[in-house]
């Protein structure tokens, strides 16, 4: 026992054993060295999986601002605030891999693949509100002398 079943005896008794893991290689007999950090098949799908992500997260945030725009609701524009923050972590995850494959020779445009989003108009215009309130408070947009 030992290499050939990749275990190895306990050092408390001979009976025990301590299975290790074993490594990782292709169907090809080729080390995998991380998960997929060097190979573009798998970054590749990754991204296919976060473009999609995205573009469904844009749909649901367009959703949830016509819904809001008619009629407040606490819950919604928590799940819009959240989507947006998605969204903006997403894209640059997406960025960041489709460069990581553009080092492998794998040339991806997100430009053409992830749908054209400007933010929420819900969230501009509570963002408008808040700063024209600071305004208020504060007595007008400075101090003239």
């Amino acid at each position: 026992r030992g290499a050939a079943d990749n275990t190895t005896p306990s050092s408390s008794s001979s009976r025990h054993y301590v299975v290790k893991a074993a490594p990782r290689v292709t169907a090809s007999g080729n080390p995998i060295l991380s998960d997929d950090d060097e190979q573009p098949i798998l970054m590749e799908a990754k991204l296919r999986e976060i473009i999609t992500s995205v573009n469904h997260l844009i749909i649901s945030n367009q959703e949830l601002d016509t819904a809001l725009l008619d009629d407040h609701d606490d819950d919604l524009l928590d799940a819009l605030k959240e989507n947006e923050d998605l969204i903006h972590r997403k894209i640059f995850e997406a960025t960041s891999l489709a460069a990581k494959l553009n080092k492998h020779g794998v040339h991806i445009s997100l430009a053409d693949k992830i749908t054209q989003y400007d933010g929420s108009l819900v969230l501009k215009k509570i963002e408008e509100e808040k700063k024209k309130d600071q305004t208020e408070k504060n007595g007008g947009d400075g101090i003239y002398l």
